[in-house]
């Protein structure tokens, strides 16, 4: 993150991937690691960020509610602002950046494999449908299977055969023309 930074790269946020189910660790000296991770670039200071495409289920949605700047529960714009508000609480608050996904098999038992549910909102809030994403570690192609999943064109570099071989093969399953490998 630092060395992005320092080649011109904006850090937008640091989110933290809360993993419930982690791997176990046989250490002594410290606790078990349970979260990732994960970091929100952009080249510019103004970007594409859909926040309504991941937005999530507000705690308080459907009540009637009356808040002031006091009200430190809620988290609207009225509130962030200084404006009185009172009204019906929205459905959607804006994404947190704490996100509990737990880990998720790969028959192929690639050891980095990401859960489709941690990319998917990446995707969303980052592209919209028909932009292309492009993965320069493709790894198992977790990626491509999101990405293709929701409409995007995906690019993905991999320098391990192995793991090209076997992102060929899962994207194969989900859209058996982008499998192929262009030279």
């Amino acid at each position: 993150a630092f060395a992005l930074r320092a080649d011109g790269w904006y850090l937008r946020s640091d989110i933290i991937w809360h993993k419930p189910n982690p791997m176990p660790e046989s250490v002594t000296d410290r606790p078990t690691k349970s979260h990732e991770y994960i970091f929100l670039f952009s080249k510019q200071p103004r970007y594409y960020y859909n926040a309504a495409a991941i937005a999530e289920a507000s705690l308080f949605a459907g009540h009637i509610a009356t808040s002031s700047v006091d009200d430190k529960s809620r988290d609207d714009s009225e509130v962030r602002t200084g404006k009185r508000w009172t009204g019906e609480v929205p459905p959607t608050r804006n994404k947190r950046t704490v996100w509990t996904v737990p880990t998720q098999s790969f028959p192929e038992a690639h050891f980095a494999t990401y859960p489709e549910k941690l990319i998917e909102p990446c995707i969303l809030a980052g592209s919209a449908i028909g932009d292309t994403v492009l993965d320069p570690f493709s790894g198992s192609g977790t990626t491509g299977v999101v990405a293709i999943g929701h409409q995007r064109n995906y690019i993905g570099c991999e320098l391990n055969p192995e793991y090209a071989a076997m992102s060929r093969r899962r994207i194969g399953n989900v859209a058996p023309l982008l499998s192929q490998e262009v030279a």
